[in-house]
């Protein structure tokens, strides 16, 4: 790895809140800009950046540097999470998070859905992107609501040629979303209508009842335990190899935190 990227992946930049809206009922975006962002090297769709966020009842921690942001005693040092970038626009120098407002006081939902112009927030990255493999037929996109932000950011790249399905599963109709991409798109909105996140087999009933195409690259995030049946069932019943194969755990089921 060269020596610009590894620092590219661990800058610390301290951006304001430039506004925030709310997607659905449970998805709030939160856009942030600032001259931090002047560097930002944003090259392809799921790039994710880690957000430092407080300790209950600790200020928001600022700065520009590790050493800054870190300065609270250890029991009050800020929490990273890691969320995906829905969009940059360099020109603006802005780019957008997408969170889901969860019902218990996670940190990162917590904070989005109280974030108000004018406030400030240490962000660190970004990560490498996903680029889809180009002779995928079809990409087949599989998340929860966590891995939205992440299926639109790679929709919204595809160009018109590229053959695309799409398993999500939501909360409810109201959870849908309409998103925009220049390729051939099947959605499939699942419905949990009541169960819990991360106990439907929603997602696993779809992906074994379809049909993906001869040659199907896909891509799964969602919660851990559902990514490794997803992942599972790839490999064992599709014999997918690893360069057709992209799963990535978004969040744990009874886990602390977001």
């Amino acid at each position: 790895m060269q020596a610009s990227t590894r620092r590219a992946r661990s800058r610390y930049r301290l951006l304001d809140v430039r506004s925030t809206e709310r997607i659905t009922p449970r998805m709030v975006r939160v856009i942030l800009g600032g001259s931090g962002l002047s560097d930002f090297a944003s090259n392809g769709s799921d790039q994710r950046i880690k957000l430092c966020l407080p300790q209950p009842g600790q200020p928001m921690p600022l700065g520009r540097t590790r050493a800054e942001v870190f300065a609270l005693p250890r029991e009050q040092q800020p929490r990273q999470r890691t969320y995906t970038v829905r969009w940059f626009d360099p020109q603006r120098l802005e780019l957008a998070i997408d969170f889901v407002v969860h019902d218990h006081d996670g940190p990162g939902s917590t904070w989005a859905a109280q974030a108000a112009p004018g406030e400030q927030i240490v962000t660190v990255g970004p990560s490498p992107a996903y680029r889809p493999q180009p002779d995928a037929d079809a990409l087949v996109l599989i998340g929860d609501e966590s891995a939205l932000p992440a299926i639109g950011a790679i929709l919204e790249e595809l160009p018109a040629e590229a053959r695309v399905q799409v398993f999500a599963e939501v909360a409810d109709a109201a959870e849908e979303q309409s998103i925009s991409s220049a390729a051939a798109v099947a959605w499939h909105w699942l419905h949990r209508d009541g169960i819990p996140p991360g106990e439907s087999t929603l997602l696993a009933d779809a992906l074994r009842s379809a049909q993906l195409g001869p040659n199907p690259h896909v891509w799964i995030g969602a919660e851990a335990d559902v990514v490794r049946q997803l992942r599972e069932h790839c490999q064992q019943e599709l014999a997918l190899d690893r360069r057709r194969l992209y799963a990535l755990a978004y969040w744990r089921r009874n886990a602390t935190g977001d």
